[in-house]
């Protein structure tokens, strides 16, 4: 059951960014989502999230993001927390693989939402130039 629904959860960010769909994709995300890891930031809230897709949106910069999950970490009756490889696909050909753990919520209304995310590393790697369609 934990790994069904981490796998969905995995599959609809995917889809929200496939179809640059920022109104799907901040569903997601919890109001009190915490990023911690990234270079130069302490961490990153629900309006700096938003902003960040936002902007890859409507720039076309990202392409898509894939995951595989690693291990489920804790599985607890509204708390999920598990670690994923993600691999971030840039339009210009660059990618980031990153190392994470992933803690999602139940929220009040029954959807599961991302509340925090962790990255230990990450890896930068030209892939080449990739076309949208």
């Amino acid at each position: 059951m934990a790994t069904n629904i981490a796998e969905d959860w995995l599959s609809a960010v995917s889809d929200s960014v496939k179809n640059k769909n920022i109104n799907e994709h901040m569903k997601l995300v919890s109001k009190h989502v915490h990023v911690y890891g990234i270079p130069g930031v302490e961490s990153i809230n629900y309006q700096q999230w938003l902003y960040r897709r936002h902007n890859e949106f409507l720039q076309n910069r990202l392409l898509s993001l894939k995951y595989k999950i690693i291990r489920i970490k804790n599985d607890q009756q509204r708390r999920l927390g598990f670690e994923v490889e993600e691999q971030m696909m840039a339009t210009d050909g660059r990618a980031i693989i990153i190392s994470k753990d992933i803690l999602l919520e139940r929220e009040q209304d029954d959807n599961w939402r991302v509340v925090e995310e962790k990255i230990h590393s990450w890896q930068k790697m030209e892939i080449g130039k990739q076309s949208n369609g």
